[in-house]
């Protein structure tokens, strides 16, 4: 909750120094117009965002939606650049006016065009007591809706037929958004000829939930919500979206559920190799406590761009990648795709090949 009143708070000092500044090195006239069209940019996009707007059926609020996402962080790189080089001005002004725009605008191009694709991860995770390699295709985050639909999705579906899993995990917040919410979008997963799982996520609880659940299940995904089955040799536990536990904050929270309450009420085998699902890798202090082998997760989207690249750290310490507790491993995906401004600046999107492999004597 600091972290995001620090955010807001810099956002209203640089909705009025930004047109100041650039008033003073290219010489305006008049810098409040541009300070109006910066807060309208800033409270624009805020409340299509807070209330949840971004998730209607219509066309034209998503194409709205993502322009003011760009413009926003265009409006936040110009701001950084003006406020690091400020000292500058007393030798160069207007090169460091137009520098700035041209540099803001540059990354937030760039950003955009490495939004469009993702990248291809592959991990070989250690199992005590699996019997047979287990290809798993993890595939988190890929939000269908207003930036993501069948070409997109086409792609993935492509790697996964590549690939050839024993099983595919939709790891929360495959929809975003109610335009998604179409049976011809959701009949690409019939092409998938593997076993096909999905968790919930935080954003399928702010859009249309019950028409969501009931596409993914016409698509021949099964549904896991804080459940296990056996499949490949794994007990496979898909957890509801929830809370690690009561003390910590999570500004996503859905419901009153946490992780520390129900993995217990979860019956398994503490002999039997266990993979567990969740869309958030909070609460993995809980996973090491029940034994379990390993975990996968995603919601951080490793940060997504900078400056989120930098602060997801102070919200998310397990981000992306590999972390290791006890003798429970959590692989956290970047995500598969993207929410918020359309970009991705020093993160890639990723869909992950996870092997699990029979853990061999003193791995």
């Amino acid at each position: 909750m600091t972290l995001t009143i620090v955010v807001l708070a810099l956002m209203v000092v640089a909705v009025w120094y930004v047109p100041s500044r650039l008033e003073n090195l290219l010489g305006l006239r008049k810098a409040w117009p541009w300070s109006v069209l910066s807060a309208a940019v800033v409270a624009g996009y805020m409340l299509i965002l807070t209330k949840g707007i971004y998730t209607w059926d219509n066309a034209a609020i998503a194409v709205i939606y993502n322009v003011l996402g760009l413009l926003l962080v265009f409006f936040l790189y110009l701001f950084l650049f003006l406020l690091v080089t400020h000292p500058l001005a007393r030798w160069v002004k207007r090169p460091l006016g137009v520098g700035g725009i041209i540099v803001s605008a540059l990354l937030v191009f760039y950003g955009f065009i490495n939004a469009q694709s993702f990248t291809v991860t592959h991990h070989d995770l250690p199992v005590k007591g699996l019997a047979q390699t287990v290809k798993i295709i993890h595939v988190p985050d890929v939000h269908l809706g207003t930036q993501r639909g069948e070409a997109y999705l086409e792609k993935i579906l492509a790697v996964i037929d590549e690939q050839k899993p024993d099983m595919v995990l939709y790891n929360g917040d495959l929809i975003d958004s109610n335009i998604a919410l179409r049976p011809e979008l959701f009949s690409l997963f019939r092409k998938v000829d593997a076993e096909q799982y999905f968790t919930p996520g935080n954003h399928e609880y702010y859009m249309d939930t019950e028409s969501a659940l009931r596409l993914i299940a016409g698509a021949g995904i099964r549904i896991l919500r804080s459940e296990m089955i056996e499949t490949h040799g794994v007990q496979l536990i898909g957890m509801e979206y929830m809370n690690a536990d009561r003390q910590t904050y999570d500004a996503h929270r859905v419901n009153t559920l946490t992780m520390q309450e129900e993995l217990p009420r979860i019956a398994r085998d503490g002999g039997k190799p266990s993979v567990l699902v969740h869309h958030s890798p909070v609460g993995m202090r809980y996973a090491a406590e029940g034994n379990m082998d390993v975990m996968l997760a995603g919601h951080t989207h490793g940060g997504q761009f900078f400056p989120g690249t930098v602060l997801v750290k102070y919200r998310f310490p397990m981000y992306g990648g590999r972390y290791r507790i006890g003798g429970t491993t959590l692989l956290v995906s970047r995500g598969a795709g993207t929410f918020g401004p359309w970009m991705r600046l020093g993160t890639q999107s990723e869909v992950q090949v996870v092997n699990l492999i029979p853990e061999k004597p003193g791995q």
